[in-house]
């Protein structure tokens, strides 16, 4: 994926030095190329000159006197301390999160296609299923958002489960109001097809930042009522707003256990499954017994659904001790048992374990081509 481009205009040459010396020294490196002036003369020559970055984020001094002589070719952030992200950038702070921020301001552009885009211009959408509980599903659907962000890829995680188990995976500073994202784009998508109202709902303001899982996402909502509501027809729609809003690569869909509308839609609407097994006796009755009434009820439906399903064993041991289902001829891929998670109590861990993270890249090259991978410079997010 092409880099972004970042200019920064600052006063402290030991403060420049040591932001770039961190950033091409980390896995930013090859996310942004990021060029750093201290003095006003050559910054203003650099930013009317032919090529215009991404972002220009500076001290309101340096990036006053650009704007003053018209400077709006591009997006731009001054370094503040309101916490404002449409305006600002905090200076000072931990160089991860300050990093963080400068990427999320460069995606407010809208994500760029890589060599994961679909023709037509939208995200490729992975909707992680599976036919029984406590399978990993919703961890494996969190690493693989987290390893897909750290490749520089513009990422969401879509959670339509009934009890949104990524809650666990806390935000920090969180606000109440942000809970509030989804139903409201639910709200105004609806206004929109009540008026028929040909303008697609813009996502930015209903969506939040994860750091921890590099990615954007609705922040889980109070009221379980605003997801048992939503129908097929709701969750289709959802996704294929935030995959064709290009603001996103990928777009990473988790749902419900078992079948429902929402599972229905995910499985419909989406360009990749990857369903997750156990290597259990009920978990493999129940997978057979789903894939068998999908088969009576609907046998071109569940051709056509196999063809873009990727069948994955989580917590692999070395060897299978119960047969797969008839209807799956062999597995597509394993994810390994890591027996510090058998008794959890930081879910920090989750996200960051080496020999899972290794075993979800290799998922991921497989899905978007190997060529993406080695491309970013893939290396595990420790």
């Amino acid at each position: 994926m092409v880099p972004y481009k970042v200019v920064l205009a600052v006063r402290e040459p030991e403060y420049l030095e040591r932001l770039l010396h961190y950033a091409y020294a980390s896995e930013y490196g090859t996310r942004m190329h990021i060029i750093g002036f201290t003095r006003a003369e050559p910054f203003l020559e650099y930013m009317n000159g032919r090529e215009q970055p991404d972002l220009a984020v500076g001290d309101k001094e340096l990036l006053g006197s650009w704007l003053r002589e018209g400077g709006m070719a591009c997006s731009w952030r001054t370094f503040g301390a309101s916490g404002d992200e449409a305006t600002e950038v905090l200076k000072y702070q931990p160089l991860p999160e300050l990093l963080e921020a400068l990427l999320r301001a460069c995606q407010k552009k809208g994500g760029r296609s890589g060599p994961t885009a679909k023709q037509g211009g939208g995200a490729v959408t992975i909707g992680f299923v599976s036919a029984a509980g406590g399978c990993g599903k919703t961890t494996a659907a969190v690493n693989m958002a987290k390893q897909l962000g750290g490749l520089g890829l513009s990422v969401f995680y879509l959670n339509v489960e009934a009890i949104n188990s990524s809650a666990v995976f806390p935000r920090q500073n969180r606000k109440a109001e942000d809970a509030q994202g989804l139903p409201n784009l639910l709200y105004e998508m609806k206004a929109a097809q009540e008026t028929k109202n040909g303008k697609s709902v813009p996502v930015d303001s209903f969506v939040v930042h994860h750091p921890a899982m590099k990615c954007d996402w609705f922040d889980p909502v109070h009221n379980r009522n605003e997801i048992l509501q939503l129908g097929k027809e709701d969750v289709l729609a959802l996704l294929g707003l935030l995959a064709q809003s290009g603001r996103y690569d990928v777009v990473i869909a988790d749902t419900d256990s078992g079948m429902n509308a929402r599972t229905d839609a995910v499985i419909d609407g989406c360009s990749h499954l990857i369903w997750m097994l156990l290597d259990d006796l009920i978990h493999m009755y129940k997978i057979d017994q789903q894939l068998a009434y999908m088969e009576r009820s609907s046998p071109e439906e569940l051709e056509q659904m196999m063809a873009k399903s990727r069948f994955i064993v989580n917590r692999y041991v070395g060897s299978l001790a119960n047969v797969l289902p008839e209807s799956i001829r062999e597995i597509d891929g394993v994810l390994p048992y890591i027996p510090s998670w058998k008794q959890i109590h930081n879910e920090e861990l989750l996200l960051s374990s080496p020999i899972f993270q290794r075993d979800i890249l290799k998922l991921c090259r497989e899905l978007l081509g190997g060529e993406l991978a080695e491309a970013a410079g893939v290396r595990a997010y420790g």
